[in-house]
């Protein structure tokens, strides 16, 4: 039977790697030897999507999953995605059911494990979570919890964070590393397997949280984050201690990576109530004036303070944390004038249409000319967008995502997806249509997603071969199970 062990950085970032790669000797060793690919990646739309499309093999309008906290048209309300709503089975479930041994820890973006043969571990430490921890395993939770404890990362929460607050996720971020290599060690040691899986998260938080600034008055520590990637580093070299090479095919991979905060999101929703307004003015002969958005959620957290926030976030449990989340993003609406609104993203920007017979409060139609028009404002108002002091545009590409992503679950997606130029974030724009817009990047992140993935393949000679036409995260699962499956002919 063919034996791979396969260790995701989950955003680990080739460039950074490069760049450090001999301060990380681990992974500068399997560089070394290794075969080395990038990939594409869906992030370049939906930065949430990679790892299901990665599990899947398959694309985003196929398995429909694209953030944690999705719109639900039929209650007109953000939840959070659950397995009765988008299930989706990874690739790893059918080797197991075809007699494979497999092991898999902390993969993102999972719902509660329905492995039946094997051996799979959800939610303890992983960036994106779908729901809590949980192990397929009787017993297993608590045995995990009084060796390993709690993984120390815990919940992102998107506000601007103080130097004792960074200081503090970075020491946690170190700790939960050296603790994930121990429980990846310990799963290696006392599990059968075949095909071992596990993913290291704390590369994400910190790409996000920590990522280098230029400027002098950055309260980011020196090397922060490079800390983080060593720790990550060093509890490779304990999970690989041991494996055999020539016998084992050893995969370290990423599904995209990181860079200097490069997201305009924070302006997405007050342009939607722009162009909402101009159109209500011309469809509906509304007389109004214009408004933005009102709700109490959405008050309380443009005032309290960030830290404030931040504290009341992280007791709060996680069906509280969405709900508040839900009713800042989509409260205050009058939805029978509404055409369009903003989906709640953590990049690019993220548009629906409030279509009749698919959200139960639509008020546009589909094939009629109000629809046809509404789309065309929307283009045109997003691509007139320019910065304040400069006049650059800062909108790239406008991405339809029925037509880039068709499938049985493309409903499920945003409509429109709004991505960027490049340019740093911005406090205010212009527009010859809109007039001028302020907003503020209020997310604590100094780093997003750069959208690039790799694969980095060791062992046999013959297995690297395999990896020669992938070029894609998606393509990662067919060659995989094709490793265990023997082909069949047309």
């Amino acid at each position: 039977m063919h034996r791979t062990v396969m260790l995701g950085i989950d955003a680990g970032d080739l460039k950074f790697i490069q760049a450090h790669k001999g301060q990380l000797p681990v992974i500068g060793r399997l560089m070394q030897y290794g075969v080395l690919r990038r990939l594409d990646t869906t992030s370049r739309v939906f930065t949430g999507s990679v790892w299901p499309t990665f599990y899947t093999g398959s694309q985003p309008g196929e398995h429909g999953i694209y953030h944690h906290l999705q719109w639900d048209p039929a209650g007109m309300r953000t939840r959070r995605v659950t397995a009765g709503w988008l299930n989706c089975e990874p690739f790893w479930y059918k080797l197991a059911r075809h007699g494979v041994r497999v092991t898999a820890a902390d993969v993102p973006m999972m719902l509660p494990s329905q492995l039946g043969n094997g051996t799979e571990v959800v939610n303890w430490g992983s960036h994106d979570q779908l729901g809590p921890f949980h192990c397929n395993r009787p017993g297993w939770e608590d045995a995990i919890r009084r060796q390993f404890g709690k993984h120390p990362m815990g919940a992102e929460i998107p506000v601007r964070k103080t130097k004792l607050e960074l200081e503090s996720i970075r020491r946690n971020l170190i700790a939960g590393a050296e603790l994930k290599g121990r429980l990846v060690k310990h799963l290696l040691s006392s599990t059968e397997w075949d095909f071992f899986l596990a993913v290291f998260g704390e590369c994400h938080r910190g790409g996000h949280i920590l990522w280098p600034e230029a400027s002098a008055d950055s309260m980011i520590r020196k090397d922060a984050l490079l800390d983080v990637y060593k720790a990550v580093d060093r509890a490779l070299g304990i999970v690989l201690d041991g494996i055999d090479p020539s016998a084992t095919e050893i995969i370290l991979f990423s599904l995209h990576g990181m860079e200097g905060n490069l997201s305009q999101e924070h302006f997405v929703a007050p342009v939607m109530q722009r162009i909402n307004y101009l159109f209500a003015k011309e469809q509906w002969n509304y007389t109004g004036k214009p408004s933005n958005q009102r709700s109490l959620m959405r008050l309380l957290r443009s005032r309290l303070p960030a830290g404030l926030q931040n504290a009341v976030a992280r007791m709060a449990p996680v069906g509280v944390r969405d709900w508040v989340v839900s009713r800042a993003a989509t409260a205050g609406y009058d939805w029978e004038r509404t055409p369009g609104f903003a989906q709640l993203a953590d990049f690019n920007g993220y548009l629906r249409l409030n279509l009749r017979g698919r959200e139960s409060s639509g008020c546009l139609k589909p094939g009629e000319a109000s629809y046809k028009r509404y789309r065309k404002c929307l283009e045109e108002a997003f691509r007139g967008l320019r910065t304040a002091d400069g006049g650059k545009p800062i909108v790239g590409e406008l991405v339809w995502t029925a037509e880039t992503f068709p499938g049985n679950r493309s409903t499920y997606l945003p409509d429109l997806v709004v991505t960027w130029e490049g340019q740093p974030p911005q406090t205010a724009l212009e527009s010859a249509e809109l007039g001028r817009i302020t907003a503020r990047l209020e997310t604590g992140r100094s780093g997003n997603h750069r959208h690039e993935g790799f694969i980095l393949v060791n062992g046999p000679a013959k297995s690297t071969e395999d990896w020669a036409a992938v070029g894609h995260i998606k393509d990662i699962a067919p060659v995989l199970s094709n490793k265990y499956f023997a082909r069949t002919p047309n």
